[in-house]
């Protein structure tokens, strides 16, 4: 792993500016609510703390998230960003039941509110406060792929709907109903609970390794399975680390391949994996080679003849193709297909190659092949064997399945140019 792929700077300076501006709310909210002895105030206050306890453990966490792997840590440090939101969780619950208690207290206690006015204006203002941090987190969470950071700036905006009650609160011990106040008190304290219990299951999970996106595995699979030589993809995995994602999966890949064909084909699964989930950190490849059970056998014939039909030596002129489906050196089924491209004046033998890998073909057997279509079949894994005369299409088929056949390593098809040089033939 190299760099983080997330933008978490930025995502650790909101946190950062978010417990400011929490912390210098909840000091004014406190002074405020001693002065007044507003209940409702003092839950919001309580309320307002653990905010910026919140802030300052996504803040922390994400700081320590950004930390280069070592050896010790090989796969970073993105859960400490979890284990942040496990401690909030609990700095909530802890809250909830000093706002309860509180709240409880003042149900039986007669009180009259001093400094109104100022209470029923700080109240105010903390609604406004927490729509704006709120929209501002959820942005940029979502932007560095913060699960903590997204979750902070969802209830900052719910926190406007507390500061109401707040508000509510206060006016109702102003007006001389306390226990309604009271009764308001005790309703933020149950909420903050309910929002400390999610969060602790949502940390839980995550440290849990629980599979987050059912649906993202399936779109890697597919994503994999798109690319050539890719037979079967299995046990593809997923989990969370705080901002980022980490994936495994195997990949079954077509008989015949070389060992540096498979490892290009495994970095080429990679690199569209990542390139279309930009928080996956890391996602690690296993390669094993598969066995088709069915083999589709393409042979250029010159008539439409079936399997009696006489193979054609040159593969880019040849007017049809037999297509022979074999399992265990039986023939299954054969059927035949005009090959259009005979009829072009250039490059023949590029759209005769491009009728095979159409038909999913997985092996040729011709006399002459020329450089163009031998390469565009060998970049598709189509193996291609040398058949060394004019045969019919089943002596051909009957050849290959006895493997009395070798494999084609070079074009073979050669044509006089123009300038009397002699060059492999790309369009035969």
């Amino acid at each position: 792993m190299g760099e983080n792929r997330l933008p978490l700077k930025e995502g650790e300076d909101a946190a950062r500016l978010s417990a400011i501006i929490l912390t210098a709310l909840a000091i004014v909210k406190g002074v405020v609510s001693f002065a007044s002895g507003s209940v409702a105030l003092f839950a919001g206050t309580v309320d307002s703390f653990t905010d910026v306890s919140s802030s300052v453990a996504v803040w922390a966490g994400l700081s320590i998230s950004r930390k280069k792997p070592t050896e010790r840590f090989p796969y970073g440090y993105y859960k400490a960003e979890t284990l942040a939101l496990l401690v909030v969780s609990l700095a909530f619950i802890a809250s909830s039941i000093l706002i309860m208690l509180e709240s409880y207290q003042k149900l039986f206690v007669t009180y009259v509110i001093s400094f109104s006015t100022v209470a029923l204006v700080v109240s105010a203002l903390s609604a406004v406060v927490y729509y704006v941090l709120g929209r501002y987190k959820m942005r940029i969470g979502t932007k560095v792929r913060s699960q903590a950071l997204v979750s902070e700036g969802i209830h900052s905006k719910i926190d406007v709907y507390t500061s109401a009650l707040v508000f509510v609160g206060v006016f109702l011990g102003v007006v001389g109903y306390p226990v309604g106040e009271s009764a308001i008190g005790f309703l933020i304290g149950a909420y903050v609970l309910i929002r400390g219990l999610l969060f602790g299951k949502d940390a839980a999970l995550v440290l849990m390794d629980v599979s987050p996106d059912p649906e993202r595995v399936r779109e890697m699979r597919k994503i994999a399975e798109s690319v050539p030589g890719v037979h079967g993809t299995h046990d593809a995995r997923l989990r969370k680390s705080g901002p980022v994602f980490f994936g495994e999966m195997h990949l079954e890949l077509r008989e015949g391949i070389s060992l540096e064909r498979a490892h290009a084909i495994s970095d080429e699964v990679e690199r569209r994996i990542k390139e279309r989930f930009k928080d996956l950190e890391l996602v690690t490849i296993h390669v094993g080679l598969g066995h088709k059970i069915t083999k589709r056998i393409a042979v250029p014939v010159v008539d439409d003849k079936g399997l009696d039909s006489l193979t054609s030596q040159h593969f880019g002129s040849a007017p049809f193709f037999v297509f022979v489906d074999v399992q265990e050196d039986r023939v299954m089924r054969s059927y035949v297909k005009e090959n259009e491209g005979a009829k072009l004046v250039e490059k023949k033998g590029i759209q005769a190659a491009d009728l095979l890998i159409k038909e999913n073909t997985d092996a040729l057997v011709a006399e002459n092949v020329g450089e163009g279509p031998f390469n565009t079949l060998g970049n598709s894994l189509v193996s291609i064997y040398r058949l060394p005369k004019s045969v019919t299409a089943q002596e051909a088929i009957r050849l290959f399945t006895m493997k009395s056949l070798g494999r084609m390593t070079s074009p073979t098809e050669k044509r006089e140019n123009p300038t009397g040089i002699e060059k492999l033939d790309e369009n035969v």
